[in-house]
């Protein structure tokens, strides 16, 4: 955590005793969509070869400025095996700021030594529409988009005023933390994508391609492709 106890964009951030995965207040309604795992730092290789090379240093915590990186220790809070002492982010608490200070300090390869934002590959955002203010309520709420790091790629403005999640995102999180009546969360997804695949599709899509297949989609295709995808923007549930 900062000295200051503030996130980036000024907002108060919940101390650890407050974690959820620590054995504080209870999961969100969402949290069934992170049931794939712990949501790791970037750069984080498949989970399974993660947990293998993971050497539990806590490198990666100590280089993280804001407290973003925890150690997930304690069978009390439920962590055995290899997950005991790995590296983990509660995206809700302190979501990652992506300064990409932690994938060049693992001495393991645990996590790719990364370094652009882009190539976090971190998991992917689920917007919830049954809770989003665009889609419930008469307000206009750009929240997830105005603070992503990513803005213009991995959220986007759909139809020029919707926010939307594209395939660029990282699953940092910083949208789920943001959000005001929890309509996102991120899903952990650490290296769905192989090492050669990021490299490959590293240009995947650009802010342009997003805008203009937005603005191809009427008014009726988007309300049918949103009942048939939650994630919007192309994302699974």
């Amino acid at each position: 955590m900062s000295a200051s106890g503030k996130s980036p964009d000024g907002g108060a951030v919940l101390p650890s005793s407050q974690n959820p995965l620590d054995g504080g207040r209870a999961l969100s309604p969402a949290a069934g969509l992170m049931s794939s795992g712990l949501l790791r730092p970037p750069g984080a290789r498949a989970e399974t070869e993660f947990r293998a090379r993971c050497i539990h240093c806590g490198k990666c915590a100590e280089a993280c400025p804001y407290g973003s990186i925890r150690m997930a220790a304690g069978r009390m809070a439920g962590f055995f095996g290899q997950v005991r002492n790995t590296p983990y982010i509660h995206a809700k608490s302190i979501p990652c700021w992506l300064c990409m200070k932690c994938p060049t300090v693992c001495p393991s390869g645990a996590l790719r030594p990364v370094r652009d934002m882009a190539r976090a590959d971190m998991g992917v955002a689920v917007l919830l529409k049954n809770r989003c203010h665009n889609w419930v309520g008469t307000v206009l709420c750009r929240t997830c988009y105005d603070k992503c790091p990513l803005r213009g790629t991995a959220m986007v403005l759909e139809g020029g005023d919707i926010p939307a999640v594209a395939d660029a995102c990282v699953g940092c999180g910083v949208c789920e933390h943001v959000c005001p009546v929890d309509a996102i969360v991120v899903r952990p997804d650490a290296g769905r994508r192989t090492a050669s695949n990021v490299d490959k599709d590293a240009g995947r899509r650009t802010a342009s391609n997003v805008d203009r297949n937005a603005g191809q989609r009427t008014a009726a295709g988007k309300a049918d492709d949103a009942d048939a995808m939650p994630g919007r923007g192309g994302n699974p549930a």
